[in-house]
């Protein structure tokens, strides 16, 4: 059977620029849907399954802050991708607060937006059910993290949904648990790049694991000043 393409939802209410990125996505082997406002797309989203959802923030109806919360109470692993004339520090760092992937602003280039959708697409690994995956389920502390669904089952035995770029972060930490880990390394690991930007998403992604582990007595992320983390494991009884 063949593979399926990636399908991307797109929502820009610029139509212009809208039919440019689903032509350049077409010839670079996605599929698209395109909706104009947040509103509309907020609908779209809850019938039917996207790869990755890149999204502009000024919108009409819902922007696209609003419609990131929406789609992160109710998926915690989709990618999200803001693509937006707004380059503030505040607008990007509120933007990754929401769970996006990546924060790119208007002009781009197509060739670096692709590149870095094909980045994020290739560490989400998004499970499908159909699909049998490599099982990889990391212990720690008595908590169980899967990766390829990502998953974390608590030592109580509650349950949570992480996004990709959790996972993939957590599953640096518990590969190389008490082990420094140089934010250089993190950032080239997770992002494949290190400046300003990707670092500040460190930091906003450091904090979510900080409260994801936060119940867990004998695990904790600490900082090394200057070098970079720790996830310290408490194995004394």
């Amino acid at each position: 059977m063949q593979e399926s393409l990636p399908h991307i939802l797109v929502v820009e209410d610029d139509i212009t620029l809208a039919t440019l990125l689903k032509e350049n996505l077409k010839l670079n082997a996605f599929t698209t849907r395109l909706c104009k406002d947040g509103e509309e797309a907020w609908q779209v989203f809850q019938k039917e399954r996207f790869d990755l959802c890149l999204l502009d923030v000024n919108m009409p109806k819902k922007n696209g802050f609003e419609l990131a919360k929406l789609i992160r109470e109710q998926d915690a692993f989709t990618p999200l991708v803001f693509l937006t004339a707004n380059s503030s520090e505040e607008d990007k760092l509120k933007g990754f607060g929401l769970g996006a992937d990546e924060y790119i602003t208007k002009p781009f280039s197509t060739q670096e937006l692709l590149a870095r959708l094909r980045a994020i697409l290739k560490r989400s690994a998004v499970v499908k059910p159909e699909i049998i995956v490599k099982e990889e389920v990391y212990e720690l502390a008595g908590m169980k993290i899967d990766i390829p669904n990502h998953l974390v089952v608590y030592s109580h035995g509650m349950e949570k949904r992480i996004s990709a770029t959790e996972a993939e972060l957590l599953k640096l930490f518990v590969k190389n648990k008490n082990v420094l880990l140089t934010r250089n390394s993190l950032l080239l690991s997770v992002w494949g790049r290190d400046d300003f930007y990707t670092a500040r998403n460190l930091d906003v992604y450091i904090n979510k694991l900080r409260k994801l582990l936060k119940d867990e007595p004998n695990v904790e992320i600490i900082n090394v000043h200057g070098s970079g983390f720790k996830l310290i494991e408490n194995t004394a009884v």
